[in-house]
């Protein structure tokens, strides 16, 4: 798929029971940054929610790359995974609709392109990070509290936006056909459009692998 027919869309890579929570309350919710596996990215997080002044800062990120094996293991939780695709510029509507919440792309920097930054780019920590993660093409969004200490944010979300859901690979097919009937019976999901991975599975992938063995 050409970057820009990914760049319309934005996938949230996580647990059943988050994507569940979108669905039957029709939102998102950011959270604290301080449990990230990533080191450096909490850190810009904090030295922007200080330079800022603020009570806290919370995000929720998203991917604008196509599904890779990366998405799956590192960003949910084995057969528990789910990935919600929404299109992009509804999200931003909703993101313009809240005060203090900004959605964009993340930056991905060298380190001597970060250190030739100046504090005239602090407002830019929340979506830097370091170039070896490039792949995920990450569009994150992220909402500053001043009045007060927050440890989520709840955003509400049209599920009109969501283009599709995709269960994870290892989910067994009973499994995934349970959970389809399931979401398809909640409000508003009736026509919403499910489908498995078949990333690590593919029927079409093993046919083309058959046909050239065959022919040889």
């Amino acid at each position: 798929m050409a970057t820009r027919t990914l760049d319309k869309f934005v996938r949230r890579y996580t647990t059943l029971s988050s994507a569940l929570d979108s669905l039957v309350h029709q939102r998102l919710v950011l959270l604290s940054p301080a449990k990230w596996d990533d080191t450096n990215d909490v850190e810009f997080m904090e030295l922007y929610r200080a330079h800022a002044d603020a009570k806290s800062v919370l995000a929720l990120c998203f991917a604008m790359a196509s599904e890779t094996y990366h998405h799956w293991r590192v960003f949910t939780q084995g057969m528990e995974g789910v990935c919600i695709e929404f299109e992009k510029a509804a999200l931003e509507t909703a993101v313009g609709a809240g005060p203090r919440l900004v959605a964009r792309p993340v930056d991905y920097l060298q380190v001597k392109q970060l250190e030739e930054l100046t504090p005239a780019d602090a407002h830019r920590l929340p979506f830097v990070k370091r170039e070896g993660y490039s792949d995920e093409r990450e569009w994150r969004i992220v909402a500053t509290c001043f009045d007060e200490p927050k440890l989520s944010l709840p955003i509400g979300i049209d599920l009109g936006s969501i283009t599709r859901l995709v269960l994870n690979p290892w989910m067994p097919p009973v499994l995934a056909d349970n959970l389809r009937a399931i979401i398809r019976g909640l409000p508003g999901c009736a026509k919403l459009k499910i489908e498995a991975s078949a990333l690590t599975n593919s029927d079409r992938w093993k046919a083309a692998g058959k046909k050239i063995a065959a022919a040889t």
